[in-house]
């Protein structure tokens, strides 16, 4: 926390302010990608004050944040122990420091303002930068001199140690000279020490009206050390802080630091960033990743990849990954005579159960034909899913979503099933519904079939579904309760609901009227509300291509989707909830996310488009006629830059598109939005007018730690390819 402004010598200049959209990253060379030309500390001086500096600051914001998490109900008698806090301040040049500095103050937070006052210091200590010394004559060229590089080293200290009474860990940094990999201890040249705090006492009971409130027990502060995925740097730490609080799904007083319990991290890499092909299934030029063979997804639990991947041995077949090139292995061949192509279907499809993160899919071993299949990540954990004999035979109407700790499926009878990683039970059977309810549901849907063919989709309650009813299909919710809602939106014939949106309680679809298609709102009691009547300007006749492509999402409090409504390109279209009006956003842009959909990302929603003057390129809006623009032109005039896919993470926008560096073709590459900046962030084939083809394949799939999608690199045909964002996304600072 610091207090003062005074300015610490060697500091970084300001960032500089952000320029207008639409606005280009300084030009990168395609034959020194910004991946590759990142620097490092020259002195592991430069390193050990940078990491006291990060770690008093870290533990400053964490203290405030465990001061500002507790119950504000505290017993009149208790006294909880107090937080350690740690201040920093920038100091001037002085007799102490010639050249600045900074100072870190050590105390406890004794009146629990979060702040750490003068009469709260125990200790301190200074941090000076080195003096410049005088240019001296140049001498004798000497011997190469090694490649040392700054270090960083953790050792845990178990409670009771000298320097941390409750446990804690010990930072070790120095300079590697010896170029070994490691941190001798005659390389150390500074120990910081990162205590656990202690477990403050029982307060009494308060006093609020007749019921006398419980006191508040204090938590104890942690601090963990994780290991650093070998997919993001080759040596670093990462340091999580936290709180035993139980916060959210965490468990208090349990002595661990859960997920939910982090208040903040440090992660620091010694090394670059990775970046590159993870897979070579098919050796050399052949394709590894092709067409019913692109299902991919990450494991965030496991922090694993698991993949479908062809090697011209096995078939198309099941691949699981660290996130580098060697951990990369045949996971199992469900098929061993042919093709199992799992996901072909379904795709890989993540979900949280009671036995923790499962990934579901499709697959064919061959003699059962293409049914549901279970993995955690092993191969002994991977396997056909049976509960009493019965299985789930799938085929290419068959959809899937995450609901209550497991997945419910349509199968290719049209009939839904909700499954975890062991049972399968009929949806309308599940044992959370009691038998009252499950009679009802019975009743309601009598003589229903195709459940869920055309429309799939869930929220943390509600399963919305299609269902037919002598050949009306119409939608239908069902609830956690065993409630079952059914709306017969379309009484002149089918409604064929599609592209389905719920939040607050409220379901939104597109379905079909008298009008053509149009926007409908579905009320839980079986009511429901028209919302647009558009017609084909100039005809008069019913609409009938309404949110095929864009899909409709929710902006502020607008409903942006896309339609055709005269000519043969749709345009960008908006709602607004408040007022009830609906406008087209623009007549220039046409053909919204025709190629890559679309996705809100910093409240805008973003999408591919067709514009004059620049072709196919990337827009967004806010939901208003004056915020809907074009953001980019990558290919200059009217060359398209072909966006076929989003993803985001924190501030960052990614997508791959083709574009131009110094007046040259990327080809199809990763490139990033972010606060008004774009710019190329991943070539995977690097060269002049070379093409990678990304995205051809598959998702782009982004994890806490990488972007993931197939590319060619030019020499091993199109393969997973795993770019690490962090360096980026600044959530990992590299030496």
């Amino acid at each position: 926390m610091m207090n003062t402004d005074a300015p610490i010598a060697g500091e970084p200049a300001p960032t500089q302010p952000r320029k207008n959209q639409p606005h280009f990253a300084p030009p990168q060379s395609k034959a020194n990608p910004p991946q590759q030309r990142q620097s490092r500390r020259a002195t592991a001086l430069s390193v050990v004050q940078t990491l006291m500096l990060i770690l008093a600051l870290s533990l400053s914001t964490y203290a405030y944040a465990s001061i500002d998490s507790m119950p504000e109900q505290i017993g009149t008698d208790g006294t909880n122990a107090s937080e350690m806090l740690v201040r920093t301040e920038g100091r001037v040049a002085d007799s102490i420091c010639t050249e600045g500095g900074a100072e870190l103050f050590l105390g406890n937070d004794l009146n629990a303002n979060g702040y750490l006052d003068e009469q709260e210091i125990t200790s301190s200590t200074k941090i000076c930068h080195g003096k410049e010394g005088l240019s001296g004559p140049q001498g004798a060229h000497g011997a190469p001199g090694d490649d040392a590089a700054g270090m960083l080293e953790t050792v845990e200290l178990e409670p009771g140690s000298t320097e941390c009474s409750q446990g804690g860990m010990l930072i070790h940094s120095g300079t590697d000279h010896n170029s070994n990999g490691q941190l001798d201890e005659s390389e150390r040249e500074a120990s910081t020490p990162v205590c656990d705090g202690r477990i403050g006492s029982d307060g009494n009971d308060g006093l609020d009206g007749n019921d006398g409130a419980s006191g508040v027990q204090g938590a104890s502060a942690l601090v963990e050390q994780v290991r650093v995925p070998a997919s993001v740097c080759s040596s670093g730490i990462m340091l999580n802080f936290g709180i035993d609080d139980g916060q959210f799904e965490g468990t208090a007083f349990d002595g661990v630091l859960h997920d939910d319990e982090i208040r903040s991290s440090i992660r620091i890499c010694n090394s670059p960033l990775q970046f590159g092909p993870i897979s070579d299934f098919a050796s050399g030029i052949a394709d590894g990743v092709s067409p019913n063979c692109d299902a991919l997804v990450w494991m965030q639990q496991q922090q694993q990849i698991l993949m479908a991947g062809v090697n011209g041995i096995n078939g198309c077949e099941l691949w699981v990954s660290d996130g580098t090139e060697a951990s990369t292995q045949l996971l199992l061949d469900i098929n061993p005579s042919g093709d199992s192509l799992p996901g072909q279907y379904l795709g890989l499809h993540a979900a949280q159960t009671q036995s923790g993160e499962r990934i579901f899919f499709d697959a064919d071993d061959g003699i059962n034909g293409r049914e549901l299949w279970v993995s955690d990540g092993t191969m002994a954990g991977t396997q056909q899913l049976h509960s009493n004999d019965q299985s789930i035979t799938l085929s290419s109407s068959s959809n899937i979503v995450s609901w209550k700790e497991g997945v419910v499926v349509s199968d290719a009878s049209g009939d839904l099933y909700w499954c975890d990683a062991t049972t399968i039970h009929p949806l309308f059977e599940h044992p959370m519904f009691s038998n009252e309810a499950q009679q009802l549901i019975e009743g309601q849907t009598l003589g229903m079939t195709a459940l869920g063919s055309d429309m799939l989709y869930a929220n943390e309650e509600n399963i919305l579904f299609s269902g037919h009813i002598s050949g009306d299909v119409e939608p239908h919710m069902l609830q956690s309760d065993g409630t079952l809602t059914s709306w017969n939106v379309y009484e002149q014939g089918s409604s064929e609901p599609s592209a389905p949106l719920i939040f607050n309680e409220t379901v939104i679809v597109v379905a079909e009227s008298q009008q053509g298609r149009q926007l409908v709102q579905l009320m839980d009691d079986g009511t429901f509300d028209w919302l647009t009547s558009l017609q084909n300007q100039g005809t008069g006749s019913p609409t009938t291509h309404v949110a095929e492509h864009l899909g409709i999402h929710l902006v502020h409090n607008t409903l942006v989707f896309d339609a055709l409504t005269s000519g043969v390109d749709a345009q960008a279209w908006a709602h607004d909830l408040a007022s009830g009006t609906t406008q087209m956003l623009s007549t220039n842009i046409v053909e919204p996310g025709d190629r890559a959909g679309g996705i809100v990302h910093d409240e805008r929603l973003w999408f591919d488009c067709v514009a004059p003057q620049v072709a196919h390129e990337l827009c967004s809006t806010d939901g208003t006629m004056e915020g809907t623009r074009v953001e980019t032109d990558l290919r200059p005039g009217i060359a398209s830059s072909e966006i076929v896919a989003f993803a985001s993470h924190g501030d960052t926008l990614f997508f791959i598109a083709s574009g131009t560096i110094d007046g040259f073709e990327t080809g199809s590459s990763l490139w990033y939005a972010s606060s008004g900046d774009v710019g190329l962030a991943y070539d995977p084939w690097p060269g002049v007018n070379n093409n990678s083809g990304s995205g051809t394949y598959g998702e782009l799939v982004c994890s806490e730690h990488h972007i993931l999608f197939a590319s060619h690199d030019g020499s091993r045909g199109h393969e997973i390819h795993a770019w690490s964002h962090g360096a980026l996304t600044e959530e990992w600072l590299i030496w």
